[in-house]
């Protein structure tokens, strides 16, 4: 499936190049995600606990051009299968957050459609902040 490396939304625009959600460019899912050096860093840390919520990390050597010179750098391929059920999103979306992994970054990666990403975010918010004002007040 294609999506845009900028938000992970799969809609195209009216001329059918462009994301229609942001305008970015889009990618297949085997393309590198455009994440931080940070993000990269926690997701190799934990390539292991990924590979159960059937999510792998390929490290991709790039070859790109500044000024005529040929400059190399390591990208990050996130392996997904096509489709996640919910449950297991959700608990991939979780385990994101608990390994400190922003919002923006989470859209990134690509996994679902980015209101989807979103919601599963906020509820999981709004549940926090739920538990904590119920906690507190006994």
């Amino acid at each position: 499936m294609i999506r845009c490396v900028v938000c992970g939304c799969s809609r195209l625009d009216s001329q059918g190049y462009k994301c229609a959600l942001c305008g970015g460019p889009l990618g297949v899912r085997t393309e590198r995600c455009h994440i931080t050096e940070d993000t990269k860093a926690r997701l190799l840390a934990n390539a292991e606990k990924l590979k159960t919520f059937g999510v792998t990390l390929e490290e991709q050597k790039l070859l790109g051009k500044s000024f005529g010179d040929v400059c190399g750098g390591i990208a990050l391929a996130l392996a997904v299968a096509e489709s996640l059920n919910s449950g297991i999103l959700h608990r991939l979306i979780l385990y994101l957050r608990e390994i400190g992994i922003p919002q923006e970054e989470i859209l990134r990666l690509r996994l679902d459609e980015p209101e989807h990403i979103s919601d599963l975010l906020s509820t999981d918010e709004s549940e926090d902040h739920g538990s904590e004002t119920r906690f507190g007040q006994s």
